[in-house]
């Protein structure tokens, strides 16, 4: 087991060390938002005490840990995981499957919605070829998953932009009545009405989101520290959830934090984070980014106050 240390830093903290044990030292219903990727069931090294841990032994390593994810969790709190599955012995393995069936029956969340995290930067793989009857996997999990029998949600800040035929509609300018637009799922509508306009459309639940960051800050921190997987999901990302399944000043953790990815975002948007992992390297080169991001900031925060100075 690794030796727990602490790194406290602008609105948060990094707790270096085993996940579990750190979650079982936390006091019940404490959390708003729980956000995490755990690491992906493969041999791809990420430093971690624990080592690799194969799809078989996937869900039992998992539920312990979900379960004192459960007790922290506020019970108007949300679990958001991203999660991915993997091919083994020429088939799709089923364990992501079999988790959140656990986590549901078992541990005792709820299922809210699951979204699919469509990467189209998935670069050519093994499969991309064609001779394995499949093509590349682009997409990656989502799933929300309650507490109780209500959660935070906020729509407006996920909204999409509207398209020019929805602003038409806004503005009572779109052509043709009710009778005139009728569709074979009987959600007929009429263009001539002037809509209400929320700011925004609904952003649905496939979240398109290229993850093609490779040659930034952060990867050449990676690079100089001879960290081989940089264990990052895009900002973008993060910040969906944190907007839609938090408010300001709540507390927001990851108990597989890696490279600090929802600590940055949660940060910028003003919420109390906690950053938990078990590799020394990852949190020393976390508390790193989210320096670096703070003086950009600084920088940023100077120019504007230089400019209405001049």
């Amino acid at each position: 087991m690794a030796k727990k240390r602490t790194l406290n830093t602008f609105r948060g903290k990094f707790i270096c060390g085993d996940c579990e044990a750190i979650l079982k030292t936390m006091p019940d219903s404490s959390i708003d938002l729980v956000l995490t990727s755990p690491p992906y069931a493969d041999k791809r090294d990420y430093g971690d005490v624990d080592g690799t841990i194969p799809s078989d032994e996937y869900v039992d390593w998992f539920i312990p840990k979900a379960k004192e994810i459960y007790r922290v969790l506020k019970e108007d709190g949300s679990f958001i995981l991203n999660i991915s599955d993997k091919v083994v012995d020429n088939y799709q393995h089923l364990y992501v499957f079999e988790l959140l069936l656990k986590l549901c029956k078992d541990v005792g969340f709820h299922l809210v919605r699951d979204y699919i995290w469509y990467n189209p930067a998935t670069p050519p793989n093994v499969y991309s070829r064609g001779g394995y009857g499949r093509t590349k996997k682009s997409h990656e999990y989502c799933f929300w998953l309650a507490k109780g029998d209500s959660w935070e949600f906020n729509m407006d800040p996920i909204r999409k932009p509207y398209s020019k035929d929805m602003q038409k509609y806004l503005q009572g300018k779109g052509k043709g009545d009710r009778n005139q637009n009728t569709r074979p799922s009987t959600h007929n509508f009429d263009c001539k009405k002037t809509w209400t306009d929320n700011g925004g459309s609904d952003p649905g639940t496939v979240i398109e989101i290229a993850n093609t960051s490779s040659n930034d800050y952060f990867m050449k921190l990676c690079k100089e520290h001879g960290i081989g997987h940089p264990a990052r999901f895009p900002e973008k990302l993060a910040e969906f959830f944190i907007l839609s399944g938090s408010a300001e000043g709540d507390v927001v953790l990851d108990p597989f934090s890696g490279s600090g990815t929802t600590a940055a975002v949660a940060q910028r948007l003003n919420r109390v984070w906690i950053g938990i992992d078990a590799n020394s390297d990852y949190c020393r080169l976390a508390d790193l980014r989210l320096e670096y991001k703070k003086n950009l900031r600084e920088e940023d925060e100077n120019d504007v106050k230089g400019d209405k100075n001049e």
